[in-house]
This record gives C-alpha cells, structure tokens and sequence, in this order.
C-alpha cells in the first residue's frame, strides 16, 4: 500500500518550460542593461551542463575528500571559467536561486499543490526531494511537505539519478520501496532514480491537460 510519495520540485510542482522562457527574457533584458554580465550568463551556461552530466564530469576530475558535492562543482566550473569558486557560487546564488523566487509562482501547479494538501489530510506522508535547495522555493510555491532533501544534504551528496538519495530517505522513513512513490518530470532523473531502488513513479507530461490526467491517478 503506497502512503508515502516523493516529489520532485523543479519541472513538478511547477510548468517548467513556460516558467524557463520567463527567465531567459529577463536574463536577456538583464544582458541588454549590463552587458558585462556575459561572463555570469556562461557561468550559468557551464554550471547547467556539469550538472546534468555531474557523474561524468566528476570521473575527469580528482577533488578533496572533504570537499562536499556542491563545493566540487562550483570548484570545477571556476577552474573552466579561470576565476574562483566564490565567484561561482555568487553567480550562481543570484541568478539561480534568488532571482527565480520572484518569478515562480505564477507558474506553480495550482492543481497539484491543492491536491497535495487533500492528500495529506488523508494522512499520506509528502516528501520533496530535488537537485537544487528545496525551502525557498517550496514556501514561494505554498507547498506543505512532511520532509524536504536535497542533493547536497550530506547525507546524500549525490546527484539524480544516483539511488542514494531515495535510499536515504526510505532509511530515514523507514520504508519499504513498494510503500513509496515517485513523482517527477523527467525519466532520465526521476524516473531511473526510483528503478534503480525497485520504486514506482510517475513521470508527469508537460502538457498541461496530460497532466491533470496524470495527476487523479495520485489520489
């Protein structure tokens, strides 16, 4: 019986692709205005690819043992890009994490959120699960979540769709796989990272209507 469900955050509890033309029209009014700021927009462009492919990339490349995963990456882009990993992660804080918070909620799930809410009055467990920093955007997003991880908590420190993270939270949950299910948008993440811990999951469309349709499977 599933009575817990894991959801991913970006591209799940909100339209992604609209939410992403969005951004890349400010980021251009942004350019037009400062135009040194070509240098952040490659930044951005470089830390994007690293991350979807983060397991090869890290195979090229030898870091501190005590270096934790978001520190190697911002490392590694700031050793491509010659200049230094607090550069980075500045870049990356500004344009990634807190200018997207003004932005987002326009763009939210309003139908999943709000069913999200019925299912935890019905007493199943939701947990939030994603790549990049979960509570900023959740409480933007108006979400209740029971329990929230991230990629970079330690205890994970390892990208989807690397099974450590559904491992951790079964263990933290104590759970069994087949109690649990996971929700996200894409296969190549979400969907393998449950596979790869024997979990079912739903890959939910980006289409709108195909969506909703999706979605009344969840209660």
């Amino acid at each position: 019986m599933i009575n817990t469900i894991v959801f991913d955050l970006d591209g799940t509890l909100y339209y992604q692709k609209p939410f992403r033309r969005r951004m890349v029209r400010f980021l251009a009014c942004h350019l037009f205005t400062h135009p040194r700021a070509i240098r952040d927009m490659l930044i951005i462009l470089d830390y994007r690819k690293i991350r979807e492919d983060w397991e090869h990339y890290e195979k090229v490349q030898c870091f501190e043992e005590t270096m934790d995963l978001e520190a190697r990456q911002y490392h590694f882009v700031a050793k491509r890009k010659k200049t230094t990993p607090e550069y980075v992660k500045n870049v990356i804080s500004f344009y990634m994490l807190e200018t997207p918070l003004k932005l987002l909620y326009e763009y939210r799930d309003s139908e999943l959120i709000q069913m999200i809410e019925d299912l935890r009055k019905k007493q199943v467990r939701i947990v939030i699960y994603s790549d990049y920093p979960v509570e900023n955007k959740r409480k933007v997003l108006q979400v209740e979540a029971d329990l929230c991880f991230t990629s970079t908590d330690k205890e994970i420190n390892s990208m989807k769709p690397d099974s450590k993270g559904l491992q951790v939270i079964l263990q933290q949950l104590q759970m069994k796989p087949e109690e649990v299910i996971m929700v996200g948008d894409r296969y190549e993440k979400d969907g393998l990272a449950a596979v790869a811990n024997q979990m079912d999951y739903i890959i939910l469309d980006s289409n709108k209507k195909k969506r909703q349709i999706q979605e009344k499977e969840l209660l």
